[in-house]
């Protein structure tokens, strides 16, 4: 009888990548909000399972109680911020366009005084440069406003389309709890590496997910408080301030000063210089210096150490290039989602190439 069981296993597997291509493909439009949830879920499946004993054992209250945790926990301040920006945002446009529209020789003198006569620029350089901005004023602000309504199309998208996103994730996130652990072990079987590697590979996922979400929200709280706190005593609104300075804190490096750059210029402006400097030395030194540089690298560092033996080979958490690429990437990719997604993304291929390393150490060329 002729042995058929090689074309079997060639034809089964064929048969498995086509099942699985199709199933991304019927499940595209909801990927994004599986994987957003599937990383909230796997950077708080501790809780979960210590609220278990709580539940009476009972998995579908745990999943329940917490879901609706990470809604009003996470998900739902979140989203206010940025809702809550976007609405300023716009404010802020209207607000621009008519003081620009509205200045004349005089005003246009005032400003030159203010702010360009402490430029290391000539004056015939300083009164064209005022001449080409009052030119071109509407240029700018039109492109500015296209820039923003790229920006808020990324973090938002379409209303309705923000508002499936939400509930699909809490959605999910029920199921990753509750079944999170099966899945895991049919997921274990059916892959035909050996467990150790599977293990691996779902470990280094966790422990990023775990790292990458409380260090991004940690980071954003600091800075959004502080930053809050130094506007109320400077007499500016330091609820709107602290809220954009946490929502742009979510990009590494550059987020903060997205922010703090325009008040500084408007301080300046307005004449108010002691709150320009304030900002200017809170922006670089506390918030840029020591709680980018010094507190989030310790953060990330004191996460992966509590992890224990799950938190090996997390290095790449804090490798800033890395970071910030992968960050920018999944920004242009996902939109703010793309802030968690990039450095996830980058990691876990990185995880990859250290499974394929590993398992073939012994045919490596080292030398």
């Amino acid at each position: 009888m002729r042995d058929n069981r090689p074309y079997e296993e060639g034809f089964l597997m064929i048969l498995m990548v086509l099942a699985l291509l199709g199933l991304i493909w019927l499940f595209a439009p909801f990927l994004e909000a599986l994987f957003f949830a599937m990383i909230l879920a796997t950077a708080s499946y501790k809780g979960y399972q210590q609220l278990l004993p709580h539940c009476k054992n009972s998995e579908s209250m745990a999943a329940s109680i917490m879901s609706v945790a990470v809604f009003v926990g996470v998900i739902a301040p979140v989203t206010y911020l940025l809702v809550e920006v976007s609405l300023q945002v716009g404010g802020l446009m209207s607000n621009a366009q008519a003081w620009l529209s509205a200045q004349d020789a005089e005003s246009l003198a005032k400003f030159n005084q203010s702010i360009l006569g402490y430029l290391p620029i000539s004056e015939t350089t300083q009164t064209d440069l005022l001449a080409q901005l009052k030119a071109h004023s509407q240029k700018i602000l039109g492109f500015v406003q296209q820039a923003t309504v790229f920006l808020l199309e990324g973090v938002l998208g379409t209303t309705s389309s923000f508002i499936t996103f939400l509930g699909l994730s809490v959605f999910a996130l029920f199921f990753f709890y509750r079944d999170g652990h099966s899945i895991a072990h049919h997921i274990k079987i059916l892959s035909p590496l050996e467990n150790y590697y599977d293990l691996m590979i779902m470990n280094r996922f966790s422990s990023l997910s775990t790292v990458l979400t409380l260090s991004v929200v940690g980071i954003a709280l600091m800075q959004g408080v502080s930053f809050a706190i130094v506007s109320w005593v400077l007499g500016l609104p330091g609820l709107f301030i602290g809220m954009a300075i946490a929502v742009t804190s979510f990009i590494p490096v550059v987020g903060a000063a997205l922010v703090w750059i325009p008040i500084v210029i408007y301080a300046l402006i307005q004449g108010d210089y002691l709150t320009a400097v304030i900002i200017t030395f809170w922006g670089i030194v506390i918030t840029g210096f020591v709680i980018d540089n010094i507190a989030r690298p310790l953060m990330i560092s004191r996460l992966t150490k509590s992890l224990g033996v799950a938190g090996e080979g997390l290095q790449v958490a804090n490798h800033t290039l890395i970071t910030v690429l992968s960050t920018f990437a999944g920004l242009l990719h996902f939109g703010v989602i793309g802030l968690f997604f990039g450095p996830v993304i980058a990691a876990m291929a990185i995880t990859i190439f250290d499974v394929y390393e590993h398992k073939n150490s012994h045919s490596l060329d080292r030398t």
